[in-house]
């Protein structure tokens, strides 16, 4: 089964967009598809009609581990002839929260899904969500490829090159290769700065950029607001027609070494730990928890530097040290412990990854996430009991305002 995730971090460059409409193409055209929800913000159901009240267990049930005995049909949703859905559920981003807690190994569950449908798919297309946290990182484990939809507008230039530096980070990490492409999309060919930033990302990623882009069509934002692909609101149309060369491009390279779902053991297992031994030779990439200090280290750290959470005048400060290849976050009741809707910023002219978050007055309850693994911040020693929600490890937060400082 040929397994393409759609990724990148930044929101409104056409993620979503892609993946509905390559998976609806893909189907129509005699392969059997299915399209795999991992944002929990389920943007595909919506695209594609599915009543969000209507979804039980998908994505959620798979990476929770409670679909083993579950029938991989009983959890999908048939859109149409061939065309199969995952749909996610806004309870996906508690799988985040709460990854250190569960004993399994969370990042493998989708591919161990995913091997289990290789009889019933030709195709998977993955809809990653817009961070490069825990559900995008199972999204990688599990792709054969990766295409990175890149918006031709300035900021997502601006951004083009730290995505794919990171995303390579992440493949790294894996120990195996994974064939990945940037598409242009949102494409205005009546505009001069797009027509140049169409030739700054030729210029810097050639020849890793699609030869071809996604232009923006108002019809492909009527499909999604009527629930249908843009191949079934408008057959052939200008918008159809971007997606097939899409298509077809992709079917012209080369098939990856291996066509199926690399091989994932239970890390309890004998196997599972070998496997993992064997995965950080060939990497050469040491172990994650050796990577990470002072973050997520086993004790408080007193620290001179101002990491971890600071009140300024503008918000509450987090700032940790670390590494530019790796993924931080900070989750907590003020965010519905979501692990990727607070993303800290790398600052490489002071290597460190920064945030600031405006909150009102008042006592919360936080979480670091250090590539998709939340924790205790290393350099708060203010430990919170537990609680009835979110996770049982978290590090407390005393928030005044201004006027109570004075």
């Amino acid at each position: 089964m040929r397994i393409i995730a759609i990724v990148n971090q930044k929101g409104g460059c056409g993620k979503t967009t892609t993946a509905i409409n390559l998976a609806a193409l893909s189907a129509k055209r005699g392969s059997s598809t299915l399209l795999v929800d991992m944002d929990p913000q389920s943007h595909c159901a919506a695209g594609l009609g599915i009543p969000e009240e209507a979804i039980e267990g998908g994505t959620t049930s798979v990476m929770r581990g409670e679909a083993e005995t579950i029938e991989p049909s009983e959890l999908c949703w048939e859109i149409g002839h061939r065309f199969h859905v995952l749909p996610s559920t806004v309870m996906l981003s508690a799988v985040e929260a709460r990854a250190h807690e569960d004993s399994g190994d969370v990042q493998m569950r989708l591919g161990m899904f995913l091997s289990r449908c290789q009889d019933r798919f030709d195709t998977c297309i993955i809809d990653c969500p817009p961070a490069l946290g825990l559900l995008t990182f199972a999204a990688l484990r599990a792709a054969t490829e990766a295409l990175i939809p890149v918006e031709t507008g300035y900021f997502s230039l601006q951004g083009a090159r730290r995505q794919w530096d990171t995303i390579e980070a992440l493949v790294n990490r894996m120990g195996r290769t994974l064939p990945r492409w940037i598409v242009p999309t949102i494409h205005d060919p009546g505009s001069k700065l797009a027509a140049k930033i169409l030739e700054t990302l030729t210029q810097e990623f050639e020849p890793s950029l699609a030869p071809l882009v996604i232009r923006e069509h108002e019809s492909l934002r009527e499909a999604a607001s009527l629930g249908q692909p843009v191949c079934d609101f408008e057959p052939g149309g200008s918008a159809e027609r971007d997606f097939a060369s899409l298509l077809d491009w992709l079917d012209s390279l080369p098939q990856p070494e291996t066509n199926s779902i690399p091989a994932v053991a239970r890390p309890s297992s004998r196997a599972g730990e070998i496997m993992e031994r064997l995965q950080g030779i060939r990497s050469e990439v040491p172990p994650t928890a050796d990577r990470l200090a002072p973050l997520h280290s086993g004790s408080p750290i007193e620290s001179d530097d101002g990491y971890g959470a600071v009140m300024t005048s503008h918000g509450v400060r987090f700032r940790q040290p670390g590494r530019p290849d790796q993924i931080v976050a900070v989750c907590g009741d003020f965010n519905g412990w979501s692990t990727s809707a607070t993303p800290l910023r790398w600052a490489a002219s002071e290597s460190v990854f920064e945030a600031i978050v405006p909150l009102p007055s008042g006592t919360y309850r936080y979480q670091l996430v250090i590539d998709g693994r939340p924790g205790p911040d290393p350099f708060n020693i203010d430990a919170a009991p537990s609680g009835e929600e979110g996770p049982s490890t978290t590090s407390t937060l005393l928030v005044e305002s201004i006027a109570e400082q004075a």
